[in-house]
């Protein structure tokens, strides 16, 4: 199993969790079984007009999940469409949420917890409207 985490800066299993999923610079993913990590860009910010709407990944980069701390529901959308999972982020590190997600400890998002319906960050949201 695939599970990419937005992160500012590569420092592999320490990077720290981008607050926002749709404009993350770059994605790490992360092999469960192997613990193998990959760095990659966000395929949507490389496109004029881009906005934050999903983090586009490659159909070779095999992701299965992703772990972020908010997201809004275009990006949701278009992940269930592809049959990815998001769960919700807990910790400040990937490696933080990659032994959550292990023990089975990260909730899976629901409709009620991406940011476009908390608009305030007292309110868990991001912070930005969408």
């Amino acid at each position: 199993m695939k599970i990419a985490f937005p992160v500012k800066e590569n420092k592999g299993l320490e990077s720290i969790i981008d607050d926002h999923f749709g404009v993350a610079e770059k994605f790490l993913i992360v092999d469960l079984e192997t613990r193998e990590v990959e760095l990659i860009g966000n395929q949507k910010l490389s496109g004029e007009g881009s906005t934050c709407k999903t983090g586009l990944f490659k159909q070779e980069d095999n992701v299965d999940a992703v772990v972020t701390k908010c997201m809004g529901d275009g990006s949701q959308r278009s992940l269930a469409s592809s049959d990815i999972k998001v769960y919700q982020a807990l910790k400040d590190t990937v490696l933080e949420n990659l032994e959550l997600l292990e023990k089975d400890e990260l909730k899976m998002f629901h409709m009620f917890d991406f940011c476009q319906t908390k608009k305030n960050k007292k309110e868990g949201g991001c912070g930005h409207h969408h």
